[in-house]
């Protein structure tokens, strides 16, 4: 075996890093996981510093060095931002120990998706004030696809909610009916924050199905799945490794309130970084 394919070889078998800033990641994690059995995860929660929304750029950018560090010391072979409020900060961050391919983050293939396609013309976007207020998602989807009528609202209370279990039609309705002003003829949403993936079908029964959220964890699993087969990144060993699972900050209400995202119990271990 020569050195290049000893080296892939190696890497292969390495773990995938994904962080987030608490709980919205963990809905990544797990249609990740559900599309790619065979890979080994490190999953990091920096929950001692959500919400990620409010934060400035300049904390965020600190922040995200010092877990893409942590991920690196667990030789993870790629990573995924599984939090759309630290992919507006991702690629302004220079000196980072991964190259291009190996960051994933949560915004680009959703753009180059929604961008490419013709189904649907009519876009909403929501997400944190910070995801909103980049315009990312206006930006690039407008640059690729300049016919696409999109209109992007920042609705910050819908992630503390999902955080704290409030997802029951009768308590978001009516913050859905003050958010969703305007969105009467959209055909799409976008929900550009991985908390919301719990309350797709809230959403969707709001408009009496009159229009689609779109799954945006498939897509990142869809994405990271491409990436691996094309650099031979895709780990060749059935036996399956178990994921580790850190947090900057453990609570009772976090510990609860992942089992509603990953449908079991696992073991969160505190990391200060």
């Amino acid at each position: 075996m020569d050195l290049n394919k000893t080296i892939i070889n190696s890497l292969s078998n390495q773990p995938i890093g994904v962080f987030d800033s608490g709980l919205g990641g963990l809905s990544i994690l797990k249609t990740l996981k559900n599309k790619l059995p065979q890979e080994q995860f490190v999953y990091f929660g920096d929950t001692a510093h959500l919400p990620y929304g409010d934060k400035s750029e300049v904390t965020l950018k600190s922040y995200v060095t010092s877990i893409i560090r942590f991920l690196e010391k667990q030789n993870c072979k790629m990573i995924v931002v599984a939090c759309n409020s630290a992919a507006t900060v991702i690629k302004k961050i220079k000196y980072l120990p991964f190259r291009d391919y190996q960051i994933i983050e949560v915004i680009t293939p959703i753009v180059e998706l929604i961008a490419a396609q013709k189904k649907y013309q009519k876009i909403g976007v929501i997400g944190t004030r910070k995801t909103i207020g980049s315009g990312m998602f206006d930006r690039e989807l407008s640059r690729i696809n300049p016919n696409l009528d999109i209109i992007s609202k920042a609705t910050p209370l819908l992630a503390p909610m999902v955080e704290d279990g409030f997802v029951e039609k009768n308590v978001l309705f009516p913050i859905f009916k003050k958010y969703f002003e305007g969105f009467e003829d959209r055909e799409l949403i976008i929900p550009a924050c991985t908390h919301y993936s719990i309350i797709y079908n809230q959403i969707e029964q709001y408009f009496n199905n009159s229009l689609k959220v779109l799954h945006t964890p498939k897509i990142i699993a869809e994405k990271l799945d491409q990436v691996l087969l094309n650099q031979n990144l895709n780990n060749p060993d059935k036996t399956e490794k178990s994921d580790l699972f850190y947090l900057s900050d453990i609570t009772k209400d976090f510990l609860r309130e992942s089992v509603l995202f990953l449908d079991r119990d696992v073991d969160f271990k505190q990391v200060s970084l």
